[in-house]
């Protein structure tokens, strides 16, 4: 015994000068591990199931139509992504003469420098971060081919980072589809309109095309984009949100008959919203989204709550926040809701393997 125990403590010496503790494991192998995970924690972005990434898009200082309103995007997107990191991950997308407007104001980590022909990410791109599905863009706001052509920059984007999606030849923008991410979704007659489509038929082809087993279709509040992500917001499991149309009582008898029962089960709260109209002459053919808190982003944990340092800000977000178990976070989007939208309409969201090369992406540029 006493031969064996001063062999063991022999070898013990033996492979703690070859670098090896006693137990056989690589101190300089640790060393590195440890090294590596130090500096995957210095990432902006932590890759977790827990976390949504949400992807914005730069305008470009090429692009003459945001020129008069270039810096006020940008000051709004960087001011948006502080908000989002340390809650869930942000990729911000730029060309290369637009990333100096971003370089040094926020981490170099999260920018991608790429080509998506415009700053609305939601309505081109694709709905349900859980089961990503890619419509087909709409041109309520613009002309078709520019239509096609913003949509022909993202899917040519998606495939060069292989962002996995199925695709549908119907109509919609993403902008009008809100969803629970478990099967309940709300839409307006646009989709009936712009797909020919029965209301029984647009409702079949939406639990079809998203494993929908709940539909709402409702009447916009606006007709110039008639996105229903300006009326109602999913905050919750079975929480859904809907604008205070009581100013308007034969339209919130409408409103409030089709998602009741779409949703029977459903808890619904309304919520205060008040509408600004833009001066003459400034984004002429677009309603103003400054009011509207309800166009917010909604992630597994928290929701982005845009505001406008108006007066009934204060009671939707108390509101908002005695409705939902999520970390109500506000984001101040006067400087960007007159051009027809705000927070949810900015923001790409992306879960999975998708939202991991996309960060990584991002990293390695």
């Amino acid at each position: 015994m006493i031969k064996l125990k001063r062999h063991y403590a022999v070898m013990a010496l033996i492979l703690s000068l070859f670098g090896c503790d006693s137990s056989g494991r690589n101190i300089e192998n640790n060393k590195a591990i440890e090294d590596k995970n130090k500096v995957s924690q210095t990432y902006s972005n932590q890759v977790a199931d827990s976390k949504m990434l949400l992807v914005l898009s730069a305008p470009s200082v090429h692009d003459p139509y945001y020129k008069s309103a270039f810096q006020r995007i940008v000051d709004f997107q960087i001011d948006y992504a502080k908000s989002i990191l340390g809650n869930d991950n942000v990729v911000i997308l730029v060309d290369e003469d637009t990333k100096p407007y971003f370089t040094g104001k926020v981490p170099e980590d999260i920018l991608l420098v790429d080509d998506v022909r415009d700053i609305w990410m939601r309505d081109f791109t694709t709905v349900n971060p859980m089961q990503p599905v890619q419509f087909t863009y709409t041109w309520a706001s613009m002309t078709k081919k520019q239509s096609k052509d913003v949509q022909k920059s993202f899917s040519q984007f998606a495939d060069r980072y292989q962002i996995q999606r199925a695709k549908t030849d119907l109509m919609i923008d993403g902008g009008n589809l809100v969803d629970d991410y478990a099967g309940r979704v709300i839409t307006t007659t646009r989709f009936m309109e712009d797909n020919e489509l029965s209301y029984n038929e647009a409702k079949q082809e939406l639990k079809a095309t998203l494993g929908a087993t709940e539909v709402a279709i409702l009447e916009p509040d606006e007709e110039v984009l008639a996105h229903s992500d300006g009326m109602v917001s999913w905050v919750d499991k079975n929480t859904l949100l809907v604008n205070d149309y009581s100013k308007t009582p034969a339209f919130r008898t409408t409103v409030m008959k089709e998602l009741k029962a779409s949703f029977p089960t459903a808890k619904i709260v309304e919520v205060p919203v008040e509408y600004k109209i833009n001066p003459k002459g400034q984004w002429e053919g677009f309603e103003s989204a400054c009011g509207v808190n309800l166009n917010a982003t909604v992630t597994h944990n928290n929701i982005y709550v845009p505001t406008f340092n108006m007066p009934h800000d204060q009671k939707a977000l108390t509101i908002i926040k005695q409705n939902t178990s999520k970390k109500v976070i506000p984001v101040n989007a006067e400087s960007v809701c007159p051009m027809g939208g705000s927070v949810r309409c900015l923001t790409w969201q992306v879960t999975g393997d998708n939202a991991a090369k996309l960060i990584q992406a991002a990293r390695d540029k």
